[in-house]
């Protein structure tokens, strides 16, 4: 029997119908990533992705665009090419995403993603919000899928809500915001109206799903878990503001998910945006149209500890079973 029996060439060319997108948080403060293995991590389930991993949906679009610069060194008298260098590295990335959602909207707007707290009645309206109800306190026993409350706060809410949980505003400076930073401070502000400020960014947010045992049940786990000292502040909306100071860096992992011959995958460590928020539209049958999130990042260097190598994107491929390699 000839080894092309077991190689099939027919499966060494892949073929797909969509794109994946994952995010996960970067540390701002270290530069630390989540890695993406390939060696551990191959078989990388689409709909229920490891932690920290959040997934962003099927995405359109998706483009990828290498604008490192190549040079060439040329020497003798005939400028004979000698020996070719890389400067100046560049990558981008860009998109089209179909779902919305709160890292969704980071992603496509680039910069602040701001949760828009239930207000106070009688208040100044303001475009991010006004003053909003008082927070409640996170009780003991807690954890990532109920936020135990007491009584008379537990009354407060609905099944439906979706809650924003973490501290209050003390005067940090820095990077704020549980699990993945919300907005950046480099001088503190002060006064009772800066109170909430935290979850007003925080990427700290569910759906309550049922209201049980003293405790809001959440749909999706907090990607931070609750603890004492945090508040909980019911959420009516997501803004951003084109024009704010602060840039999103997310690890991004998009996955080219085959229905023949292997997966791709395509993991950039860090990428903060190429552009500012923008939407496309994409007719049904009119005047039906889809309203998509157009997101441009641009990559950002790390350095492989294997060799100490600057790398801007891993690219990964999975043979098919049997395929020729």
């Amino acid at each position: 029997m000839s080894s092309n029996s077991y190689a099939k060439r027919s499966q060494m060319a892949p073929a797909a119908r969509a794109v994946r997108a994952y995010a996960a948080p970067v540390n701002r403060v270290t530069g630390a990533t989540i890695a993406f293995d390939p060696a551990t991590m191959g078989n990388f389930e689409l709909n229920a992705p490891p932690q920290p991993w959040i997934d962003l949906g099927w995405v359109e679009k998706f483009q990828r665009t290498a604008a490192t610069k190549y040079e060439a060194l040329r020497t003798g008298p005939n400028s004979n090419l000698t020996v070719q260098y890389r400067m100046q590295p560049e990558a981008r990335v860009e998109f089209e995403l179909l779902t919305w959602g709160k890292v969704q909207l980071a992603l496509s707007s680039g910069t602040q993603q701001m949760n828009v707290l239930a207000e106070q009645t009688g208040g100044p309206p303001l475009p991010s919000g006004g003053m909003p109800v008082p927070s409640s306190p996170v009780q003991n026993g807690s954890t990532p899928t109920q936020i135990v409350l007491t009584s008379d706060q537990l009354a407060l809410y609905n099944v439906g809500d979706i809650v924003a949980v973490d501290v209050d505003y003390n005067g940090q400076t820095g990077y704020l915001g549980a699990w993945a930073p919300g907005s950046y401070l480099s001088s503190p502000l002060s006064g009772p109206a800066y109170l909430d400020l935290v979850r007003r960014v925080t990427f700290n947010v569910s759906r309550v799903c049922a209201i049980s045992n003293g405790a809001l049940q959440l749909a999706e786990p907090l990607l931070s878990p609750p603890t004492a000292g945090m508040g909980v502040q019911k959420v009516v909306a997501f803004v951003d503001r084109e024009g704010s100071s602060f840039f999103q860096e997310w690890s991004c992992l998009f996955i080219v998910a085959p229905d023949s011959g292997g997966r791709s995958c395509f993991y950039y460590p860090r990428l903060q945006p190429a552009a500012g928020a923008a939407e496309t539209q994409q007719e049904f049958a009119s005047p039906l149209f889809s309203h998509q999130l157009h997101v441009s990042l641009r990559a950002l260097p790390t350095t492989d500890t294997n060799d100490n190598e600057t790398v801007l994107c891993y690219r990964s491929y999975f043979p098919a079973t049997n395929a020729a390699v």
